[in-house]
């Protein structure tokens, strides 16, 4: 689907919590410089697992929350709740104030829910019986948790839901907003992704999905993500939350705000293939997303990026099926490799980068790319970041197991 001008939706305010840092501009020069922020895991130990490294935020809920909800709540909702408010002042936002309550939205995007809340409690129901178990068990672990209390957290009213579609969760999430403000079933949107997976059942569950990269060799933490490379064998995951503040273009300028860049585009499909496998083989079904978001070949592809072979491949695939001869002249990155996917988050953690890329006309490197791998005939930016003209939109690719495809596009 493509935006008319007069209802586009736009972008006014965005929140960052990652490895690389607090706040959008931190995000920004990590991925520009093709910092690696991955590193061993020490947040548990993590020896036995094939995959023993992840990107780890220095976030202390303490100094932004208060106890008593830290102590009732899990560590995405923590970032959730602290990443939405960073979202809302950088677009100089009050609800209730510069918007209505009732006419205020939140999407989030979440695939593991809050376990480390969640496998705390159940040891202790293991260990020391049903009286030890924390009367928020509940209300702490279910994946709607960072929804609600976003919205009490800010006393939003407004259309509210959680969207769980594996890695596409945070791409239908701003796809969701998108669709609420066009409806007109709000004013404002506060839109992303949430995760926090690194707790010894949720790193159980990444690593027996099949998606996780292993450790093997000499290579070093930072450098077990490797997208598009000859070397690839997987994604390194991470902590973090990325909202954005999507407003109509009409609302935004009425309230004189300052627009970062506008969601012009997006589209999705279904592969349909193998339920616990992500793609269909040629990439075609993919490639009907890509033009369904973007019509004609964008400017910038921020590609999936997982680093799992068949992904790598099919994502090239996909990008020749859609936009045929030219795909092989468009510049594409997966930036993420370099602090981790974000699963629920990393469609937001994209879209940030990409509208802050854009007007520095500086497309952000892939780190660990060194042998691209052949045969998927892609433009792939490597190395240091490349100067890309006049950049005026980037598609971001976005995919999820069962073979659940959204893209979006964003523009200057």
């Amino acid at each position: 689907m493509t935006n008319s001008e007069a209802t586009s939706v736009v972008v006014t305010g965005v929140g960052a919590t990652t490895p690389a840092g607090n706040g959008p501009e931190a995000l920004w020069e990590s991925a520009r410089d093709g910092a690696t922020r991955i590193t061993a895991i020490d947040r548990f130990d993590a020896s036995a697992y094939a995959c023993p490294a992840g990107g780890q935020t220095d976030f202390d809920p303490l100094d932004h929350l208060p106890e008593r909800f830290v102590k009732r709540t899990d560590r995405f909702t923590h970032l959730a709740v602290h990443t939405a408010r960073e979202a809302l002042a950088d677009a100089e936002v009050r609800v209730g104030d510069t918007v209505a309550a009732d006419r205020t939205g939140v999407m989030v995007g979440n695939v593991l829910p809050g376990w480390e809340f969640g496998e705390r409690e159940l040891r202790k129901l293991w260990t020391d019986g049903i009286r030890a178990v924390s009367p928020y068990q509940a209300t702490a672990w279910f994946s709607a948790a960072p929804q609600g209390n976003i919205c009490i957290d800010q006393g939003i009213r407004g259309p509210a839901r959680t969207f769980a579609a594996d890695r596409a969760s945070g791409a239908y999430a701003l796809i969701g907003g998108a669709q609420a403000l066009l409806r007109g079933h709000a004013d404002l949107v506060l839109a992303g992704g949430v995760e926090a997976p690194l707790s010894p059942y949720g790193w159980l569950c990444l690593e027996t999905s099949g998606l996780a990269a292993k450790q093997r060799g000499a290579l070093g933490p930072g450098e077990l993500y490797r997208p598009f490379d000859a070397g690839h064998d997987g994604s390194v995951f991470a902590e973090g939350a990325v909202f954005l503040v999507l407003e109509r273009r009409e609302h935004a300028e009425a309230r004189g705000a300052r627009i970062l860049g506008e969601l012009a585009g997006w589209g999705v499909s279904t592969d349909g293939y193998m339920p616990y496998h992500t793609v269909e083989p040629t990439g075609r079904v993919l490639a009907r997303a890509m033009r369904e978001a973007s019509p004609e070949a964008p400017d910038v592809v921020f590609a999936h990026g997982s680093g799992i072979p068949s992904e790598d491949v099919t994502e090239g695939y996909a990008l020749h099926e859609a936009y045929g001869a030219g795909a092989g002249r468009l510049p594409v990155t997966a930036p993420k490799s370099g602090f981790g996917h974000l699963l629920g988050g990393a469609a937001a953690a994209d879209a940030a980068l990409a509208l802050r890329a854009m007007p520095e006309d500086l497309v952000p490197p892939t780190v660990n790319l060194d042998r691209p791998v052949p045969g998927i005939g892609l433009d792939l930016v490597r190395g240091e970041a490349r100067p890309a003209g006049d950049w005026r939109s980037t598609l971001v690719v976005s995919r999820g197991l069962g073979g659940v495809n959204a893209c979006l596009l964003l523009k200057r």
